[in-house]
């Protein structure tokens, strides 16, 4: 049986986004708030734009 979190949803919770990237919660959050990690928040939940993360990473090596 596969985990939710490895579905490969578009957006997910940053605990999801961590095993999914294998980035920090740190750096996920940080970048949330500055910016720097495409995201979405509702209510107080932020939720990571996992394959424009992708892309932006990509971009940057």
């Amino acid at each position: 049986m596969q985990n939710k979190t490895t579905t490969g949803a578009p957006f997910q919770k940053i605990q999801d986004a961590c095993a999914t990237t294998g980035l920090s919660r740190y750096f996920l959050r940080n970048g949330c708030k500055d910016g720097s990690v495409p995201h979405i928040k509702s209510g107080g939940v932020y939720y990571i734009n996992i394959p424009a993360l992708l892309k932006k990473l990509e971009a940057t090596q």
